[in-house]
């Protein structure tokens, strides 16, 4: 995990920090978003784990390490929202 001032000091993971708050219905919808947010043509990802109410992602952007991603849902038919962005230095 990045610290606060290694965040600071690099822009590129900061905006990492913008994927909180996301809403999402599936893996391949949170890519796209977070090619937006992160203004990349491809972002490949890894699903750690993904049930009825949580799920965890691994984002891999090109030139910015791994972003690990937490989201959490109300109901198993309601999109994910992302609660937690952990940025892991390359």
């Amino acid at each position: 995990m990045t610290t606060m001032i290694a965040q600071a000091k690099d822009p590129a993971l900061h905006q990492a920090e913008n994927l909180t708050g996301l809403l999402f219905s599936t893996p391949k919808d949170l890519r796209h978003k977070a090619e937006e947010v992160l203004g990349q043509l491809f972002v490949p990802i890894e699903v750690l784990s993904a049930g009825e109410e949580s799920a965890d992602i691994v984002l891999r952007p090109s030139g910015l390490g791994e972003i690990h991603v937490h989201a959490e849902r109300e109901r198993h038919w309601y999109p994910y929202q992302v609660t937690r962005v952990d940025t892991v230095v390359r």
